[in-house]
């Protein structure tokens, strides 16, 4: 894997470190815990279909970079490191945060595809997201990142 897979990945397979005693509830706790693990399931599905788009590990590491120095959004690179700014509550927020990385690069992957003449693959949203839905992604998955 390149550098900023890795990296990226490295940041989604973290424990998540859920408190037990922020839910008083062991039914509630573990259904977060499913949750969060679905997370993880969502980022590698997306990360297949990121790397199917870019056809090459090293051109999505480095699409992932640039998206990361270039986001406004709660995951960025800072130097080398991954920084994370917590929302509410960072077990539950920051897988998804990683997939919105990995959705907004499968979109614009796909918005940027050119047929022979130069012109769009794709002209609408909804043609890109059937596109999506045609390369196999979760039900669940989609409905979460490409709704």
């Amino acid at each position: 894997m390149s550098k900023y897979i890795d990296l990226l990945t490295k940041f989604v397979d973290a424990r998540p470190g859920l408190c037990f005693a922020d839910y008083g509830d062991r039914k509630i706790y573990f259904r977060e815990m499913r949750e969060i693990t679905n997370d993880r399931g969502d980022f590698y599905e997306l990360l297949r279909l990121a790397y199917r788009l870019t056809g090459d590990s090293e051109k999505l590491s480095e699409t992932i970079k640039n998206h990361l120095e270039k986001s406004s959004d709660r995951l960025t690179l800072s130097g080398e490191k991954l920084q994370y700014i917590t929302g509410q509550y960072y077990p539950t927020e920051y897988r998804p945060a990683a997939c919105r990385v990995l959705s907004r690069i499968v979109w614009v992957e796909l918005m940027n595809e050119r047929k022979a003449d130069g012109s769009p693959v794709y002209e609408t949203g909804t043609q890109i997201r059937s596109a999506i839905k045609r390369a196999g992604i979760s039900h669940r998955a989609f409905r979460n990142y490409f709704n």
